[in-house]
């Protein structure tokens, strides 16, 4: 098979789809996808640092910097010309008038579920295409099981052309004994709660602000990092940050990348990730393959995520939130209960299971039916 592959996640700071989209190709192109995919074809409205290879090449002309109208109006001549047998759409959208058979990534559902906590642009261009391209899909493929509901239930798409295939850590995050000089240099003391990922409403940093306000005082020692650049509607955030409680008790350090994030989880009291929606939720995994103690929220993916290796909350009980990083800063053998349920559960979850399972989906959508125009 020739794959036609969307790296257009590629470009600039890498976020959780970036690095779903790298990994997954790298695993493809190093053998997860033998014996399905012969030659990957990397496919991309801007230039991406990708290193050719016996099965991958990178296709550079019809390039156009606006992905948006790249997608709609010059990649359906690109792939006429290519003609590869299937394509992988890796970010919710594809043509609409795509000229080959495809699969798209659905990371999850929140433009529909959680529609003010995105911008305008985003809900009127992305809820347009996502239901077309779904159901022209001959599969979609979700990152959990909490996902594939949604799709189903919100796109109408038959549940036999929807697939589960979970992401994982990365392969070389482990627990750390060392890493303390990486955090001194950021200016970062012991004890702190982390949060990794961009500081958005979703996330509901602004309860969990509040929470840890409570808890300040009787701990003077806990501070609470924020590991993510500054996203859209952080207004809230930002007022949380400056009650008087929390003045030199919170550090936001920006975006950060993946391959500095082993020390910060590593020697963390907990990650606290209560977010109000995930399709997967990323750091769960990351943090448990640091061994760092999880507190995350009991609803969508996260739950069925972190099973029960991590301290489920709900996300909008402010009391439960307080209630949680008080008992898991409190409490050593909890802490060292999290960390070692945390290291076996994320065992289950490798980038080299995800690109098999992948390349097993390309091979069945071959062989489906072509779904229905809508």
């Amino acid at each position: 098979m020739i794959l036609g592959f969307d790296a257009t996640t590629l470009v600039g700071r890498m976020s959780g789809v970036g690095y779903y989209t790298a990994r997954l190709m790298s695993g493809l192109a190093d053998g997860a996808g033998e014996g399905v995919v012969d030659r990957l074809v990397v496919l991309s409205n801007r230039p991406v640092e990708v290193a050719p290879g016996p099965r991958l090449e990178v296709h550079e002309r019809g390039r156009f910097s606006v992905r948006s109208l790249w997608m709609q109006f010059v990649l359906p001549g690109v792939l006429r010309r290519l003609r590869p047998d299937l394509a992988h759409f890796t970010n919710y959208l594809a043509p609409l008038f795509c000229p080959v058979p495809y699969v798209v990534s659905v990371h999850d559902m929140s433009l529909t579920l959680l529609p003010e906590c995105h911008t305008l642009k985003k809900r009127l261009l992305t809820s347009t295409f996502v239901p077309a391209v779904a159901r022209g899909a001959r599969l979609v493929l979700t990152p959990s099981e909490s996902t594939r509901r949604d799709v189903i239930r919100l796109l109408g798409i038959d549940p036999a052309r929807v697939r589960t295939i979970p992401y994982a850590p990365p392969p070389e995050f482990g627990p750390l004994a060392n890493g303390t000089d990486a955090l001194a240099a950021r200016g970062i003391r012991r004890p702190y709660f982390l949060y990794v990922g961009t500081i958005e409403p979703r996330k509901n940093l602004e309860r969990t602000l509040r929470a840890f306000a409570r808890l300040a005082p009787a701990r003077p020692e806990l501070t609470f990092v924020l590991a993510g650049q500054i996203g859209w509607g952080c207004e809230g955030v930002l007022r949380e940050l400056a009650r008087p409680e929390l003045r030199g008790r919170v550090q936001v350090l920006g975006y950060v990348a993946e391959e500095e994030l082993p020390p910060l989880y590593a020697h963390a009291e907990a990650l606290v990730y209560p977010s109000l929606y995930e399709g997967f939720g990323l750091p769960v995994v990351e943090a448990m393959a640091c061994g760092c103690p999880v507190i995350t929220s009991n609803g969508s993916s996260l739950a069925e995520v972190a099973g029960d290796a991590a301290l489920l909350v709900d996300p909008t009980d402010e009391d439960a939130l307080a209630a949680a990083l008080e008992a898991v800063s409190g409490d050593g053998s909890l802490r060292a209960s999290l960390r070692a349920r945390g290291l076996q559960h994320v065992a289950r979850y490798t980038w080299s299971r995800t690109a098999r399972e992948t390349a097993l989906a390309y091979r069945e959508a071959l062989e489906m039916k072509e779904p229905r125009k809508p």
